[in-house]
This record gives structure tokens, sequence and C-alpha cells, in this order.
């Protein structure tokens, strides 16, 4: 998004080329408060409307590139963009892709290891919450079939809902607590470990299941369905337009 007042000045009737010297300086030291006031309605709109995908947007809007000034004709432009391939794409949206594969997968990736017989494979892991964390909620089929309310009976159910201790009361570090990898529970739950440290006394913990996914896997069994996308950058958007007549305003009345 470039902010600036040349264009908007001109829509509004107004002959740049004529303004006082005194008006000019003063558009140019608008323009850096505007840019800014965009970036953190950017920002503002991001923590209120979104969860999950929330901290990764608004890192890509707190980016040293985030924020740029270039000088075009004398006068100043500001560019405020979003930066990062996954923040643009929770802005944007993207297709439903296959995430063994593509861009470049997990299977493409770092992570991936080669299995005795030569097959690629990667260890995906899944931190679940009992709690209404934003950044930890479920989606998609998880969110249909009901997932958090199955998390809470297991928990509950394997004793994982509570600090696990030793004989001596100390916090057990480590995976403290597992629900078995063939029981009754849904089976996204299957394997769910807890795993505790020690922190000031109290102790720490979090909830994670692992799954494998390989060359072998199923074809269809690691499709993405895909993001609508927030557009949160028309709203960003209408806002700077409307400040921008407000500032011009206040700046021409007063000149």
């Amino acid at each position: 998004m470039t902010v600036s007042f040349k264009l908007k000045l001109q829509d509004m009737g107004h002959n740049v080329d004529t303004l006082e010297e005194g008006v000019v300086e003063s558009f140019k030291e608008a323009v850096h408060g505007l840019a800014r006031a965009a970036q953190a309605e950017w920002i503002r709109l991001a923590q209120a409307r979104l969860h999950t995908s929330r901290d990764a947007y608004v890192q890509g809007l707190r980016q040293a590139e985030s924020f740029g000034k270039s000088n075009i004709g004398g006068q100043p432009e500001y560019e405020v963009q979003l930066v990062g391939r996954m923040a643009n794409n929770f802005e944007f949206g993207m297709s439903s892709f296959d995430m063994k594969s593509s861009r470049p997968g997990w299977l493409g990736g770092s992570k991936a290891k080669i299995s005795k017989e030569g097959f690629r494979y990667a260890v995906i892991p899944f931190r679940h919450s009992t709690g209404n964390s934003p950044r930890l909620q479920y989606t998609g089929k998880a969110v249909e079939q009901n997932l958090k309310q199955e998390l809470k009976k297991t928990v509950k159910a394997y004793g994982l809902d509570r600090m696990l201790k030793s004989a001596t009361g100390q916090v057990i570090e480590g995976a403290a607590g597992r629900v078995p990898s063939n029981a009754p529970v849904h089976p996204f739950l299957q394997g769910l470990t807890r795993y505790q440290k020690k922190n000031k006394g109290k102790g720490s913990s979090m909830l994670m299941t692992f799954r494998v996914m390989s060359e072998k896997s199923p074809e269809d069994s690691w499709i993405h369905p895909g993001l609508d996308g927030a557009h949160l950058l028309p709203e960003v958007g209408r806002y700077v337009d409307k400040e921008s007549e407000r500032i011009i305003d206040m700046i021409m009345s007063a000149a």
C-alpha cells in the first residue's frame, strides 16, 4: 500500500504545483504520520479479526521491510506492506494444495528424512489445547468433528488434565503421560502426550500428537483445504482515504 497526498490532492481539485512552501512542508510531515497510522490500523484489524493466523500475519507488518520511504518528484511516498509468503496467503487466500509436495511441502523441506527403504518421510507435530487461546484453536475438519470437546473428554479420562508428579511430589519432566496409540478415542487424539517441565516450582505443560507423512502416504491424505483470505487491505485503504481527506481539509483550510 502506497501512502501519498499528491494524487489525493489532485482528486480533490487542488493544484499541487501552486501550493506554498509552508503547505508543502506540512503535507510532508503529515504523510509520515498517516503512513504510520495506516500501519497501526492494519495491525489493529489483524489482531481483532484473526485467530490462529494472527501472530504470523502481524509479524509480517512489523518487519524492517514493512515500512519504507521513497521520494517521487521531491514528494515523499511511504510504502506499508505485508512481508512474508504465509502472511500474504492469510491476507489474499490460497487454493487447496498437497502438503507433501507443494511449496515445497514437508517432504521437500529440511526436516524430511530418508527411511531405510529409501523413501522420504517427516514427523509432523500437532499441538492441542483445552483452553481458549485463539492461537491454539482447531480449524477445518477438527472443528467439524467437534475435536475440542473430544479433547477435553480424553485428557480427563486419561489423567492428562492436571500436572503429573512423582511419588515425592516433584513435577515429572518430559513425556509425563500418554494416551495409547490404539485407545478408543478420536483418531486425531490417539497417542496424545502430555509434556511437562519445571517452571519456577509450578511447572508448565503442553499436549502434543505426532503423525508421520511419507511418500507412501495415500495421495489425498495430506491435502490442505486452502484459505479464504482475511482481505483486510481494502479496509485499510478506505481508512487511508478517509484520513487523507480529513488531513487535506485541515491543512488547506489553515493555509
